[in-house]
């Protein structure tokens, strides 16, 4: 299969070397183990050759896409090479109920990560999502240890198990019949090291906001209706939500327990009290966020929802913070000032965009990566990055012929059926597979409607 051989590369050989080339050329330093079994609690197999690989993968059901330099030990220190970042997500007890393959795909875009490289169905209706590394990277402690932590925080930002991670551990062996998702896309172990630092500074900020805010916390309108009761599907999500809400607000473990038990009678159905129990407690161990996650709130309530903005919209002038939509004429205006191009660090030229009714407000950082994907999107500026990490070089550049200003209605957003008729071919860079997940592509662009007003330019 090359599922395989993208993983592994030249970490296996083609076929075993016979004793005689051995000991002319020694023991590869190169070369890492696999291992494969059925079940967790047998004794695995290691394999080392593609040949004794595919022949094997027909009777086993799990394996490590990370390689060891020791055939008879499974563990993070045994560890040789680390081949790719795959994270569990889980579809049981309620947690991700409906998740299917092009809600994966939006989760994964939301946090800012680049697009997968496999994505794999498990049994219970999860997912392994995986990552190929450009480069394989050596597992040096250090180095094992950070993945991990990497490997965490991905999960924790897609929903994902934040239990089911190290280097060392199992995945469900990929096949024709479970493969759902594949795409060319690969990045280098310091791609994923630049995206957790900027993760954890933007979790940093949005936990000082929180604080700054937690008073109307519980007054907003997405809570509100959070607190008026969910449906099977939502509540293990939203229990866990509103006991982060509860705590950011000031309130005790044992008053947010006795306030989410009266919350859980409007449930439909209700939710076992051990079950909130559980959700309180995780909520308020010492790892936990100190507030609601922004994305959740919005994604259960369906309402608009930010730590810093309560209030219904006002006039710009009157806003310290400005909507998506303006922050675009800002970044276009911004272009058209220096000329058409800049070039910088991608901070440096976020630091450098102003807000048009306050000069004083720069745009966030995260916001100014969404926006500038979208204005790359729609064909209004070409991006080019040259050189790596933190000392890479952003080149933004306002095409010529642009003259396609985008204006989105202010409708709710819908959700495309699904139509016994489509047929479904390629998706974000990536090829579904099977039709059992059949769901038009094109949701990611009816999920926000957009107009375009052809032949005007902002001024």
């Amino acid at each position: 299969m090359n599922t395989y051989r993208a993983i592994f590369k030249d970490q296996l050989t083609e076929t075993p070397k016979v004793q005689s080339e051995t000991q002319e050329s020694g023991y590869s330093s190169h070369l890492g183990w696999v291992f494969l079994c059925n079940q967790f609690t047998d004794p695995p197999k290691s394999f080392r050759t593609y040949s004794s690989l595919y022949s094997a993968s027909e009777t086993f059901t799990y394996y490590t896409p990370n390689t060891f330099y020791r055939r008879d030990q499974r563990h993070a220190g045994a560890l040789r090479w680390l081949n790719a970042m795959v994270i569990d997500i889980d579809v049981k007890n309620g947690q991700n109920e409906g998740l299917i393959l092009p809600d994966v795909l939006d989760l994964i875009t939301n946090t800012g990560l680049p697009g997968p490289s496999l994505i794999v169905s498990t049994p219970s209706g999860g997912f392994h999502v995986y990552w190929y590394f450009s480069q394989a990277k050596r597992a040096l402690p250090k180095v094992t240890e950070h993945y991990r932590r990497i490997q965490q925080t991905i999960a924790e930002a897609v929903n994902g198990d934040p239990q089911a991670v190290g280097a060392e551990r199992w995945f469900r062996i990929p096949t024709h019949q479970n493969t759902i998702y594949q795409s060319d896309n690969r990045v280098s172990f310091d791609d994923l090291c630049n995206w957790f630092s900027i993760h954890i500074e933007e979790q940093t900020e949005e936990k000082k906001s929180i604080c700054a805010d937690a008073a109307n916390l519980l007054q907003h309108a997405a809570i509100q209706r959070l607190l008026q009761g969910v449906s099977k599907g939502q509540r293990d999500n939203t229990c866990y939500t509103l006991a982060l809400a509860f705590k950011a607000s000031g309130y005790s473990e044992s008053e947010t327990e006795s306030s989410l038990h009266d919350w859980n009678k409007k449930n439909q159905p209700a939710m076992t009290q051990l079950d909130v129990k559980r959700k309180v407690k995780s909520a308020f161990k010492k790892s936990a966020p100190l507030g609601p996650s922004a994305y959740w709130i919005r994604t259960l309530s369906g309402l608009a929802f930010t730590y810093k903005v309560w209030d219904e919209a006002k006039p710009r002038e009157e806003r310290k913070y400005s909507h998506f939509d303006e922050w675009e004429k800002d970044i276009i205006r911004y272009l058209k000032k220096q000329g058409g191009q800049v070039c910088a660090a991608q901070r440096k030229i976020a630091q450098a965009i102003t807000s048009s009714s306050d000069r004083s407000i720069s745009i966030p950082y995260s916001t100014f990566k969404k926006v500038i994907d979208y204005l790359v999107q729609i064909g209004i500026i070409s991006k080019k990055v040259e050189g790596k990490g933190r000392a890479a070089v952003t080149y933004l550049t306002l095409k010529k012929d642009y003259k396609v200003v985008p204006f989105r209605r202010k409708t709710k957003s819908k959700i495309n059926g699904l139509d016994s008729n489509t047929f479904i071919d390629q998706v974000v860079g990536g090829t579904f597979f099977g039709l059992s997940q059949a769901l038009s592509p094109y949701r990611y662009f009816w999920a926000t409607p957009i107009l375009y007003l052809i032949g005007r330019e902002i001024p």
